[in-house]
């Protein structure tokens, strides 16, 4: 498929996130604002569709930036649908109210009977068990806004991530090219929380289900090197590259070896809590009694109401960048995971010795510089890694090393680099362009009201 576009101009991207990136405190939200910086600084046109507060959308330095007022959508939704049925005739009513709360003019008929439609066939699917809980995702806010901003920027690129919002696609001529940033490979996602104990219904979905999404696609991105053979098993008629996290290199390691603190950095997410918690209560004690010292920073400190002995739970930091060189061994703590641990890609980048366990860490391959644990080994890794500071020394030279050769920019997006190049998309600036020039810093709400 080639889509080369005018020299006389800049090839324009609409980028669509469907949460904040306001927070940006690993996950999914650090990976969107990773490929964001991508695409500017190749020299992209990039305009941003997302609930990113107008302020902090704005300092992301895309060309415009849509916000769709979720908030507002939300509040109406609840104050509707307490005073109204589930008959047809109150929904209709329902589609008036949303309009009118998100401050558009003019209700048209037909656009209630589309709604009606939509509606009903939701209903008869769902009484069939066929929308499942991965389609439940999807943000009708989000949807709506592309599927009108498509039409009003024409687009030669339009991304979007995780698999569920390629319905997005739907709206999208054939003659623009749709690339679909995947994170994760959802059918086998809530697979693993299962097994390991824990619980992410909320992703489930079959293998089939996903394939049928990502085929919308022209290009998948693959986060890590096992999930890039098995998007191809999915979809071998579609285009795969890998593209990791391209954090900040650190040239010379942030060097605490002689310290005595440990560091936990995640959010609010399943695998995080579960592993923290069994962390405490098979490994911390020892650790603790040999004068060691826990910090743990991010929305996963929401989980524990009570204090811990020795340990600081910090929250959200503005800067991790201290705390980087204030730790002795960065942990890895989640009890499983299917995708890119981004903060043990952040830690390696920063030169720090990584203690990581193995259940989550199986997309890394031997030759990235962790040291793996198994449940209740991790006191015994400590104590051993740290006994001989010479090779605390070694381990981070390595991640140094390794960041440097694999973790830049140009390292991260070659092959994404290489397919916008063969399909005539890359702008004629290449990597490291200045940034394209800004109409205004306007921020516009589109018409979005409808589901």
């Amino acid at each position: 498929m080639s889509l080369h576009v005018s020299h006389n101009r800049v090839p324009v991207v609409l980028f669509c996130w469907h949460g904040d990136l306001e927070n940006d405190r690993g996950g999914g939200n650090t990976l969107a604002v990773d490929r964001l910086q991508y695409l500017l600084e190749c020299g992209f046109e990039v305009h941003l569709l997302s609930r990113t507060p107008i302020d902090s959308a704005i300092a992301l330095d895309c060309h415009r930036t849509w916000v769709f007022n979720e908030n507002l959508y939300r509040a109406a939704r609840r104050f509707l649908w307490r005073r109204l049925a589930s008959s047809k005739t109150a929904r209709s009513l329902f589609d008036l109210g949303l309009r009118q709360a998100n401050r558009m003019q003019g209700v048209f008929v037909e656009e209630k009977e589309r709604f009606l439609e939509r509606f009903a066939f939701y209903q008869e699917q769902k009484k069939h068990g066929v929308v499942r809980s991965f389609c439940k995702r999807r943000n009708s806010m989000m949807l709506a806004g592309a599927e009108q901003l498509v039409a009003a920027l024409q687009p030669d690129i339009v991304m979007a991530s995780f698999a569920w919002n390629a319905v997005i696609f739907d709206a999208v001529p054939a003659n623009v090219y749709k690339i679909l940033d995947t994170h994760d490979i959802q059918s086998r996602r809530a697979k693993v929380a299962r097994k390991a104990g824990g619980n992410l219904g909320d992703r489930d979905c079959t293998a089939s289900e996903e394939a049928k999404e990502l085929a919308k696609a022209d290009l998948l991105i693959a986060i890590q090197p096992n999930e890039e053979d098995l998007l191809r098993s999915l979809c071998d008629d579609v285009t795969v590259v890998e593209a990791g996290h391209a954090p900040q290199v650190q040239l010379q390691p942030l060097s605490s070896s002689s310290g005595n603190t440990l560091l936990f950095v995640a959010n609010l997410y399943d695998p995080n809590v579960l592993g923290l918690k069994r962390f405490l209560k098979e490994d911390w004690p020892a650790l603790r009694s040999d004068g060691w010292s826990l910090r743990v920073i991010g929305d996963v400190c929401g989980a524990f109401a009570s204090k811990v002995r020795g340990v600081e739970m910090l929250g959200r930091v503005d800067d991790l960048s201290p705390h980087y060189r204030e730790a002795t061994v960065v942990l890895n703590l989640a009890l499983y995971g299917t995708g890119l641990p981004i903060k043990v890609v952040e830690a390696v980048a920063a030169g720090k010795i990584v203690l990581a366990r193995g259940q989550s860490s199986e997309c890394f391959g031997p030759e990235f510089p962790i040291v793996r644990f198994e449940h209740g080994q991790a006191a015994e890794r400590v104590r051993h890694l740290l006994h001989d500071r010479a090779a605390c020394q070694k381990l981070e030279a390595q991640a140094c090393k390794y960041a440097k050769e694999n973790l830049s920019r140009e390292s991260v997006y070659r092959d994404l680099s290489g397919v916008l190049h063969k399909v005539g998309l890359m702008p004629n600036s290449g990597m490291s362009a200045a940034a394209p020039i800004k109409e205004t810093s306007t921020v516009v709400e589109p018409d979005i009201s409808q589901p």
